[in-house]
């Protein structure tokens, strides 16, 4: 028992942050061209320096429509007002990595992952005479979904010991991997893409937006992008910096 836990304290941690570029393909691909954002890791590393467990949450935009409409202000009065409709998926999932060299200048590793993907589309709609964009006068949440992922990936880190000597070795790396991501049918929109390329064209909705005049109470309704339907299906590459505290 006393082993066990001494052993157990020789865990340590590992932290990452990184820019993300996802590539989707099949149906999902014929929608989405190209997202980009960043991931996050937060885990823990073996006594051995063999093994990793931990958390890892990505951001990702693919899509971000701009337009004006007019809006009736709570005063009566009629502005030009900016629309943006803006598309992105978040996944947090838990991963486990293997690496393949406990010490050294490169450690390559394979990397599982297991968890749930969120697709949102988001609309707010600005004052354009603020320029800091600093409060929307209206948002709302157009449309979201998720559905289980999983994932597997190899990747490197480089010892950043290598170029700046007066580093601790074996605490901050440069990091690099390839990763491939696949999961259940999931409902996301678009707002650029043609829905005659999709996959399955029967599956394509028309998602609109609901607009209320203030001062007649008149709704009226505008297409703001389309609904498509897609198992999860991308290839993730990701860079960015990492940094052990086993150490």
């Amino acid at each position: 028992m006393v082993s066990f836990f001494a052993q157990a304290q020789k865990w340590g941690y590992e932290l990452g942050a990184n820019y993300l570029y996802a590539n989707p393909f099949g149906g999902m691909g014929k929608v989405i061209d190209r997202g980009h954002g960043a991931n996050f890791v937060l885990g823990g590393v073996s006594p051995t320096q063999r093994f990793g467990l931990g958390v890892d949450i990505g951001y990702t935009q693919y899509d971000s429509e701009k337009s004006k409409q007019n809006y009736t202000l709570d005063d009566g009065t009629v502005a030009p007002m900016e629309m943006n409709v803006v598309s992105y998926f978040v996944n947090m999932t838990a991963y486990g990595r293997w690496y393949m060299t406990t010490s050294g200048v490169v450690r390559p590793y394979l990397v599982g992952r297991l968890g749930y993907a969120m697709f949102n589309t988001d609309l707010n709609i600005y004052d354009p005479d603020d320029n800091d964009h600093c409060e929307p006068v209206e948002n709302d949440v157009l449309y979201n979904d998720g559905t289980i992922v999983g994932g597997l990936g190899v990747g490197a880190k480089f010892d950043m010991t290598a170029l700046f000597r007066k580093l601790a070795p074996n605490t901050v790396y440069f990091e690099s991997s390839v990763n491939m991501t696949q999961g259940g049918q999931v409902r996301y929109m678009d707002a650029e893409a043609d829905h005659h390329q999709n996959a399955n064209p029967r599956a394509v909705d028309h998602v609109m937006a609901q607009f209320v005049n203030t001062q007649t109470q008149v709704v009226h309704k505008h297409h703001v992008g389309y609904l498509y339907s897609n198992p999860v299906q991308m290839i993730e590459l990701r860079f960015g910096f990492s940094w052990n505290v086993t150490r």
